[in-house]
């Protein structure tokens, strides 16, 4: 990392450096003036992550026109503006998000007018201010009274009504403020983790690192040869889901570690609640839903599926890791949502087969609607108590898209 005196620009980028732009990236694309549009988002996301892991020297316009935007390889870029236009409301849409109060502290990212490569800038240190001596109070003059005309006899109110009628009117102001956001908080599939008066802990699991598993990765992969069982490099579509949710929890002022799956302690799961991330690579998912009715079979080495326990046709969605990863077009994924019996703890779990399906199940859960969705579905007298929920999910050029319910259990 290279750092300058005023403005620190991030070009080297050690672990930590990602996961502070990966952290602000999601700010910024769930922020209004991204989060209604998918190509501006797509683009942005596109860029920042294809730097972030060495690849900046491809982010060229054909380049972005055939992977982002799904043009032809040979389109004609003097005819075809699209990526030019994208980049162009890119930049307008960034400079009006850092524009707002409180942005200066964050870590900036840019795109250079003329530049499809972002810049990285982490906010220069805050100046200490040395401390001023106390002066006495001024004595400001009195203020001079003002006289209101009087009003006549029959409009007149005595000044208790007055004072009660103001009283009435804060405290309904507070009470529809309370009540609004005891709502939010209901309404979020996370309301469990909202309520518990613990910090959460999420955790993550971590793949044996092979060509067909690995994603974005594969020539990494294939430079390393062996797959190793120590591998500390996290699928992109894992890692994006984890920041994510740390955003959602950092803006609600909840309290989280983040710990990989296998350094992780049964202690540690019961110290609050516990948000799962990925299956195969997991052994805690593995482990904790091997109860539920949907449950996760195979390997991430060779094959996965989720198996319907109780179906009366057999069903199981399966996903070939033999095919290479540019190829698969489904992912699946489970989310649930219980008070784990094994924790006494709230329990989150956003899973998926595949990288893309726990893109998905992430996508699934922090969309505050999908609530409201399931108590539709769910049987009388569920209340909101326990809920899995398989997904599936459409994969194109290596990007998930909206997730779909397949089943769902209530209990």
């Amino acid at each position: 990392m290279v750092t300058a005196s005023k403005s620190p620009e991030l070009v080297n980028f050690s672990a930590a450096d990602k996961a502070d732009v990966l952290l602000q990236i999601e700010r910024l694309l769930s922020s209004p003036q991204f989060r209604n549009s998918r190509r501006y988002t797509d683009l942005l996301r596109y860029v920042v992550q294809e730097t972030i892991e060495g690849r900046a020297d491809i982010l060229k316009e054909r380049t972005l026109g055939v992977e982002v935007f799904g043009r032809s390889p040979g389109f004609d870029t003097s005819g075809d503006s699209i990526v030019r236009v994208a980049a162009a409301e890119v930049r307008k849409r960034i400079a009006q998000y850092y524009q707002e109060e409180g942005r200066e502290r964050e870590l900036r990212i840019e795109l250079p007018n003329g530049s499809y490569v972002p810049h990285f800038r982490r906010p220069p240190e805050r100046q200490s201010i040395p401390a001023m001596r106390k002066e006495p109070a001024a004595q400001l003059p009195a203020a001079p009274l003002v006289l209101a005309p009087e009003l006549p006899v029959r409009f007149r109110v005595k000044p208790w009504v007055l004072a009660v009628g103001g009283l009435a009117v804060a405290l309904a102001a507070v009470a529809g403020i309370r009540i609004a956001a005891q709502r939010e908080a209901d309404g979020d599939l996370l309301a469990s983790v909202w309520k518990s008066p613990q910090g959460a802990i999420l955790c993550i699991g971590v793949p044996k690192l092979t060509q067909n598993q690995s994603g974005a990765n594969d020539q990494t992969a294939s430079q390393l040869g062996k797959p190793t069982a120590n591998n500390t490099l996290v699928p992109f579509a894992d890692a994006m889901t984890l920041a994510r949710l740390q955003v959602r929890l950092h803006d609600r002022g909840k309290v989280n570690r983040v710990q990989l799956a296998r350094n992780t302690s049964f202690e540690d799961l019961r110290s609050g609640p516990a948000i799962l991330i990925g299956a195969l690579d997991n052994p805690w998912t593995m482990r904790l839903t091997s109860q539920m009715r949907f449950r996760f079979l195979g390997t991430d080495e060779l094959e996965g599926e989720i198996v319907d326990t109780r179906g009366t046709h057999g069903e199981h969605w399966l996903v070939d890791f033999h095919a290479p990863y540019s190829d698969r077009s489904q992912d699946y994924a489970i989310v649930a949502i219980t008070h784990d019996a094994t924790l006494d703890q709230p329990l989150v779990i956003a899973a998926g087969v595949g990288p893309d399906g726990t893109a998905a199940a992430g996508e699934f859960l922090l969309n505050p609607g999908n609530r409201a969705m399931l108590a539709k579905m769910a049987p009388a007298m569920w209340g909101g108590k326990n809920v899995e929920v398989v997904l599936a999910t459409q994969v194109i050029q290596g990007n998930s898209g909206p997730p779909r319910i397949l089943a769902a259990e209530f209990w």
